[in-house]
């Protein structure tokens, strides 16, 4: 999480966020609390970071391991996991994992932002919402990276033909595939904001909204 808020769209959520908690923020709160109007930007990145990461870690458990390995190992053979392991060291599958990050990690933002707005909105919290689902946030359209990232992709395609970036390219998609027959369906019918954010109130109170 904190390398995707390090990252210019980042820190866009970040200040959209900020914004919408000082708004939301009672002040006598935050007068009786000694907190200051300036620190809630930094008192939120950390409140995402920790329930972003938290998110992370249980969508994570939501994908049986061994599943996932007979999967991958049935479409791609039984060295699959580590083929994929080696080819990273790759020259140009480096270049092209290099190039595909801000699209990754632009993702995670914007499921994590979702999620968060949708359970704040459930759960009667009264902070506007920061996901550029909400819409009205232009300063997010422009630094959102994926359609750039996208382009330069293609292109680093389009102009390297080796062997390697071509069985990694293949592999990352069997190894996506794996992943989603993996993901136990009766838990993930069951997840939603909730999952992932309940309790959240405890610490937005700490920063007087609520």
């Amino acid at each position: 999480m904190q390398e995707a808020f390090a990252s210019a769209y980042g820190q866009a959520l970040a200040d959209g966020l900020g914004e919408a908690l000082h708004n939301a923020a009672d002040p006598a709160c935050l007068d009786s609390k000694k907190v200051k109007s300036a620190e809630l930007r930094q008192r939120g990145l950390d409140l995402m970071n920790k329930w972003g990461t938290r998110m992370l870690e249980q969508s994570a458990s939501l994908i049986d391991a061994k599943t996932y390995e007979s999967k991958f190992a049935e479409s791609s053979g039984r060295n699959a996991t580590a083929d994929l392991t080696r080819l990273e060291a790759d020259t140009d599958v480096k270049r092209y994992r290099e190039i595909e990050r801000p699209i990754r990690l632009t993702a995670v933002l914007d499921a994590v932002f979702e999620q968060f707005d949708r359970y704040a909105a459930s759960a009667g919290i009264k902070l506007a919402a920061v996901s550029p689902l909400a819409g009205g946030n232009d300063i997010l359209l422009t630094k959102d990276p994926t359609e750039q990232s996208e382009k330069d992709l293609k292109e680093f395609i389009a102009t390297h033909h080796s062997p390697a970036l071509k069985q990694f390219l293949k592999l990352s998609e069997d190894a996506a595939d794996a992943m989603t027959a993996a993901v136990n369906p009766d838990q993930a019918e069951k997840a939603g904001p909730a999952t992932f954010f309940k309790g959240v109130e405890t610490d937005l109170a700490e920063i007087c909204v609520r």
